[in-house]
């Protein structure tokens, strides 16, 4: 015989023994001497009642009880141009106008991964015409049939 057949059969009748040992300990063995996994910790009875404290919030703090707390806090103030009457109608439009630049200001440059799109009704036809349709690039179609 191999050493590695040897090896593997010393092995395997180790393992069968082993694991026969511990479920026989575990069927037989003592049962109710095992420490327990909890612990109680005696804290006496409640001494004196708690009562609620009422918690208040204010714009420069808040207060707890009788005590009172100041935060700091940044206010920016941005300063706006005088807007002409209401009903002029640029008002509002100049309005969009800001909103869009500061929104355009604020987005990142992103370069489309689509150099072709295709609707949906065009992704239709070419998915009937099995991926050439209109003069265009062809689209490699494979059915799901394929994978299954």
């Amino acid at each position: 015989m191999n050493s590695y057949f040897i090896f593997a059969l010393v092995l395997t009748v180790a393992y069968v023994i082993y694991y026969a040992a511990i479920i026989t300990h575990d069927l037989y063995g003592k049962k109710g001497t095992d420490k327990k996994d909890e612990e109680v910790f005696d804290i006496g009875a409640p001494e004196v009642e708690e009562e609620s404290v009422a918690v208040t919030e204010s714009e420069t703090g808040f207060s707890i009880g009788d005590e009172s707390y100041d935060t700091e806090s940044e206010t920016t103030v941005q300063e706006t141009p005088p807007e002409k009457s209401v009903n002029n109608p640029t008002t509002a439009q100049e309005k969009l106008e800001q909103l869009k630049a500061e929104a355009e200001e604020r987005m990142e440059e992103t370069v489309p991964y689509l150099s072709d799109e295709r609707t949906s009704e065009e992704m239709y036809k070419a998915m009937i015409a099995k991926g050439r349709v209109d003069n265009r690039p062809e689209i490699m179609w494979n059915p799901i049939q394929d994978r299954l």
